[in-house]
């Protein structure tokens, strides 16, 4: 009988411990499909920002207007319409999870990543809004006007517009990436190395003072 309750104890001690190792494996696995999906998400808006243009944005959600040119070239920007006018229309609203099954729609075609911090701001900016933004956007309208009249054709200045569409979304987007394992290694390495330096030559001054002394 008392054999048989022994067993039982260490049958149920080994259960416990199966489940805790599972527990613990299940644990880290979910912290590192997390940290994945954090990576993945930040490589996705790297990705959709490097890959803007025109033809990723839907026709309803901007208005190209051509006006005539103060620009270069001559007698042709008094003639022609050269300079362009981009404007892309309700900013704020624009906004869709590239986590979820959501898709972007005809009015949803920015990732919220992106667009929460082109109209907040991130930690690079100081959670203010960065130059580009401030130029180009319209809050009443909640709108963004872009021109161009640097080239003498239309279609040119029309692709300058789409640029710097580019390069505002390019500069508003900041993630701090965490340091691998390895590099923190390093840098402790060095801390330590600068460290050791600084109270070797505090030592030495001290000496030499105390020898001038003498």
């Amino acid at each position: 009988m008392k054999s048989l309750i022994n067993k039982k104890k260490f049958n149920l001690g080994i259960s416990i411990l199966r489940l805790n190792s599972n527990y613990i494996f299940a644990s880290k696995t979910k912290y590192s499909n997390s940290s994945h999906v954090k990576i993945d998400l930040i490589e996705q808006c790297s990705q959709w920002i490097l890959k803007l243009n025109k033809q990723n944005i839907p026709k309803l959600c901007y208005e190209i207007q051509y006006v005539r040119s103060s620009g270069p070239g001559g007698q042709n920007v008094n003639k022609l319409n050269t300079k362009c006018s981009l404007k892309v229309l309700n900013i704020s609203k624009s906004g869709y999870d590239l986590t979820s099954t959501e898709t972007k729609t005809q009015y949803k075609w920015i990732p919220s990543k992106i667009l929460e911090q082109l109209l907040n701001g991130n930690k690079k900016t100081e959670f203010k809004q960065c130059d580009l933004m401030k130029l180009y956007y319209k809050p009443l309208q909640d709108c963004l006007v872009i021109q161009s009249d640097t080239q003498r054709s239309r279609h040119l200045n029309e692709s300058e517009c789409f640029l710097k569409l580019q390069k505002m979304f390019d500069q508003s987007f900041y993630v701090e990436r965490e340091a691998d394992k390895e590099d923190q290694e390093k840098w402790d390495i060095i801390r330590k190395r600068e460290k050791e330096k600084r109270l070797k030559d505090k030592k030495f001054k001290k000496l030499r003072k105390e020898l001038k002394s003498c």
